[in-house]
């Protein structure tokens, strides 16, 4: 059950490690592609005319003023193992919107939105570089979207509240968390960096996601580690953003190239590394192939050898089914998936 559960786990990453495991070099603020609101012409809701019938008389009354989508809206994508806080700048410049993104609690700003629009009620926008889709609601007193986020044929439900009001500014929203792309050997990774150490001897907290999962697995995590420790999280080779690395992806080749990342980045041991589920067996080999440099493990859920093998033979209710699936997966997670049998050799 526990294999099942990190299969379905890693489809569920899959999607929000693509949506939010950007490059650093994909923060800075880009020329947006913008979609002009929907709705009548100018000319044509400037006025309506209704008949009186009992006076005969032509009144003309004004249009209900429009709707404002401008401004900072904040919401948290809730993916069941996840909880990611996003905020959506949206300004209106020549009659036309435009729009950006921010993920905080990942150290990410200014993510380009293709489009957005406002018909009546409804919004929506997109970011094709993700697949994803928002549609959603706008409250009567302009407050709220009430919405859902579709991606990779997965749909979560978003709503995103107002921050202020439409006159305020657009600025992107301060994280403690800062996002790197870091050298591990002839291919970049994305690293998340937050918190301080006290002294030389205080150790560094490296986080290791399970199957499939990387940044957007310790969001909530990593920003309360923060407050004490420096703390690191990252997407694995072919996750994410990462780069694809050297196959096979198995747990030597993994620990390598954390290593090194960690040494490029100025990362120093001592280390304290956390894993959870397969990042268990990760974070085992990384301590034997570095011992002088780890101080502790913490193991959450860890896969174990003896389990792995017992599923081979005992695969619980929908087990193939969720394989299955990994090969429509990216490239990335068949690839990790591929060499889980290596990893515990």
């Amino acid at each position: 059950m526990r294999k099942f559960n990190q299969i379905r786990r890693a489809s569920i990453f899959a999607c929000v490690g693509l949506m939010f495991g950007f490059g650093a070099g994909g923060f800075t603020n880009r020329n947006n592609v913008a979609a002009s609101e929907a709705g009548t012409q100018p000319s044509q809701a400037l006025t309506r005319t209704r008949i009186d019938h009992d006076y005969g008389l032509c009144v003309q009354q004004p249009e209900p003023s429009p709707r404002k989508i401008e401004g900072n809206w904040e919401g948290t994508l809730d993916v069941d193992v996840a909880k990611l806080r996003l905020v959506l700048h949206v300004i209106r410049k020549d009659g036309v919107l435009s729009a950006t993104l921010d993920s905080p609690d990942q150290g990410a700003t200014g993510l380009p939105i293709d489009s957005i629009t406002l018909s009546s009620a409804s919004v929506g926008f997109e970011m094709k570089s993700l697949g994803g889709l928002y549609e959603g609601q706008l409250a009567k007193d302009d407050s709220q979207i009430d919405g859902k986020w579709m991606q990779g044929g997965q749909t979560f439900p978003l709503i995103l509240k107002r921050l202020g009001s439409p006159s305020e500014g657009t600025g992107a929203v301060e994280s403690p968390l800062k996002l790197q792309r870091v050298d591990a050997g002839g291919h970049s990774l994305n690293l998340l960096f937050g918190g301080q150490r006290v002294g030389e001897a205080t150790p560094a907290v490296i986080l290791e996601g399970g199957f499939g999962a990387g940044i957007a697995s310790w969001s909530i995590v990593q920003r309360e580690i923060a407050k004490f420790a420096q703390v690191v999280s990252y997407d694995r080779a072919g996750l994410g953003q990462s780069d694809p690395g050297p196959k096979p992806r198995d747990a030597k080749q993994i620990a390598t190239e954390l290593h090194a990342a960690l040494q490029k980045a100025g990362i120093k041991p001592p280390y304290v590394l956390v894993g959870h589920s397969l990042g268990g067996p990760f974070v085992r080999v990384f301590a034997s192939m570095y011992p002088t440099e780890v101080a502790g493990l913490v193991l959450i859920d860890p896969s174990q050898e003896a389990f792995h093998a017992w599923t081979k033979t005992n695969p619980p209710p929908g087990f193939k089914e969720e394989v299955a699936k990994i090969a429509n997966a990216p490239q990335g997670l068949r690839d990790e998936y591929a060499a889980v049998d290596a990893t515990y050799e």
